[in-house]
């Protein structure tokens, strides 16, 4: 495990004062455009004692790695004159230093990924913001610092979002307090909400509005999410294939940049050709280019009637074909259609938390809706027929609203009965470890790499400790990999191999979960060198100190180390389960 000295690299230095050309955030001055673009300039010619942070050549359009410059952030007076701003912009009750607190926020519980050195990656402040005003207020002075900042709010991440790698004097800024539903406009069929709220809390608002009750927000990622962080990520979950991602539901953003300026990227109309979509931009971003604090969401009609049906079927290429049968054949269109393995579903058996027993093999479960019950019945018969025609063992329909919650249980409940009950499979039951990846294919090469995923892990000896549950819609998959920690290299090179099948599939290497640190290195063999180095261009244009969520998604310092870091197998401590 890693000790004490295996640290990132990390430059710091004191900002320059108002005389040299710095803007002084308790007056909230900053140069003006030219002597901006004088100071990039001479940054990125090298001439020393330049001290903004990065700049490749201003002459190109992108920004190769090995042409920017190190990294340079704020030393411990810096630091220390911030703390004391970030106290007088939100309050001294929004701010809190307090070691229990700050590791919070340095992690989430479900990541595969976790600070190599928990004493350095984590933040030394949490900052609670209120509003956007005093977001904007946080990110000036942290700017003028050169303090990096990390925001999040439901802590639900997976691929190592929250941890970071430019601690300790960096700052949490936790977005909870930002939970008000701003505006229901349900004949637009849209709300917006502020950052913290989460989806399942705006799910509610609707049920109980009475001008919302009729509608309900697409996207349902896992528990806990908010709708800031989905918007970090991207997020969908099991309804992605009716109602699409967060990318096809987010009308409008509020956003902070790094140095304080508040952008609404567009108004309310479904259709928008003004200037460019800084909507889109912002959007699986993961809080590199921007903070997110209010959001405009689409809303949907809420089906009048639904109704669960789950299909058994003697293997995952029988449960596939159906599925494209179903989506591609025929153009039905269920509200959502899922794909779990057998393991999955001897998990849910095993827990006793349903009041039925399933069959333990690969199965579809989906959601059929529409407004009149006679109309969804003949669907889900229509799609039984589709999945006789495909070997199925059993097709089950549910008869009322708490038979749905009962068959659609077995999917919902999937992540958590994994960890807690698929434990027990393990050599060592005391270390408990869980690798939950995902990646995205076009539909027609889903089953073919679940296949060929299955039989690597079984050849490993992966039996019964691995579940599958797949967005079989849109072509997403989630693997979660039970492990103990002496096997950490042997479970990420299955990783590795699931990824290079879904990149050579013409697939991606993450649907949902992001890339944070834990998918770095794929994105460059997945999109090519040129398309990071354009992505890079774009982060210091916005970011030009690489204050936001540093080292995410993509490397911003060639002297960086984390990925050798987080190969030496370090892992979570103490999991809290079995």
């Amino acid at each position: 495990m890693p000790t004490g000295g295996r640290t990132l690299h990390v430059t710091t230095k004191r900002p320059q004062s108002r005389a040299q050309g710095a803007g002084a955030p308790n007056s909230g001055e900053a140069p003006p455009p030219a002597a901006r673009f004088v100071h990039l300039l001479f940054a990125a010619a090298g001439v020393a004692g330049g001290t903004n942070t990065f700049v490749a050549p201003l002459d190109r359009s992108t920004a190769p790695l090995a042409s920017v410059l190190l990294p340079v952030y704020a030393d411990e007076d810096a630091f220390a004159e911030a703390v004391a701003q970030f106290r007088q912009a939100v309050g001294e009750q929004n701010v809190t230093l307090d070691s229990v607190v700050t590791r919070l926020y340095a992690d989430s519980f479900f990541s595969t990924h976790h600070p190599p050195n928990p004493d350095v990656q984590t933040p030394s402040v949490v900052v609670y913001p209120q509003n956007t005003e005093q977001v904007s207020r946080v990110l000036q002075i942290a700017h003028h610092h050169r303090v990096p900042v990390v925001a999040s709010a439901g802590l639900t991440s997976l691929e190592g979002h929250n941890m970071h790698t430019r601690g300790p004097r960096s700052v949490a800024l936790a977005l909870g307090g930002l939970d008000e539903v701003v505006q229901l406009n349900a004949a637009d069929l849209d709300v917006t909400v502020q950052a913290g709220v989460g989806w399942q809390e705006l799910d509610e608002y609707l049920r109980l509005s009475e001008a919302g009750r009729h509608l309900m927000f697409g996207p349902d990622p896992g528990m806990g999410a908010t709708i800031a962080g989905m918007v970090g990520t991207s997020a969908s979950g099991t309804n992605a294939y009716r109602y699409g991602t967060m990318k096809e539901n987010v009308v409008n953003l509020t956003v902070v940049l790094a140095d304080g300026t508040v952008v609404k990227t567009r108004r309310r109309p479904r259709k928008s050709l003004a200037g460019y979509d800084l909507t889109r931009l912002f959007i699986g971003s993961e809080g590199t280019l921007g903070i997110v604090t209010e959001i405009t969401v689409k809303l949907h009609p809420r089906p009048a009637h639904e109704l669960v049906g789950i299909a058994a079927f003697p293997s995952i290429k029988d449960a596939a074909a159906t599925a494209q049968t179903i989506l591609s054949r025929l153009g039905l269109q269920p509200n959502a259609i899922e794909l779990v393995n057998e393991t999955t579903m001897s998990f849910v058996n095993e827990s006793g938390v349903l009041d039925k027993k399933f069959l333990e093999t690969p199965s579809l479960l989906l959601k059929v809706g529409g407004y009149n019950d006679r109309a969804i019945r003949e669907l889900l018969h229509l799609i039984e027929q589709i999945a006789r025609e495909n070997h199925v063992i059993l097709f089950e329909k549910s008869a009322s609203p708490e038979d749905n919650d009962v068959l659609w249980g077995a999917r919902r409940a999937g992540l958590w009965l994994t960890f807690d009950y698929g434990a027990k499979v393990l050599e060592d039951k005391n270390d408990v470890q869980l690798w939950t990846t995902d990646f995205a294919v076009p539909i027609s090469k889903m089953a073919q790499l679940i296949d060929e995923t299955n039989a690597d892990l079984i050849a490993l000896g992966f039996q019964n400790r691995f579940s599958v549950l797949g967005h079989v819609g849109d072509g997403n998959c989630h693997f979660l990999l039970l492990y103990n920690s002496k096997d950490y290299h042997k479970t990420k090179a299955v990783v590795d191999r699931m990824v290079e099948r879904a990149i050579h599939y013409e697939g991606t290497c993450t649907g949902e979960h992001g890339v944070g640190v834990g998918k770095r290195a794929y994105v460059e063999a997945e999109l090519g060198t040129p398309a990071v180095d354009l992505m890079r261009r774009l982060k210091f244009a916005l970011d030009p100190r690489a204050i936001l969520n540093p080292d995410k998604v993509f490397k911003i310092d060639p002297h960086e180390n984390l990925d050798e870091l987080l190969n030496s197998g370090h892992v979570l401590e103490n999991p809290k389960c079995c």
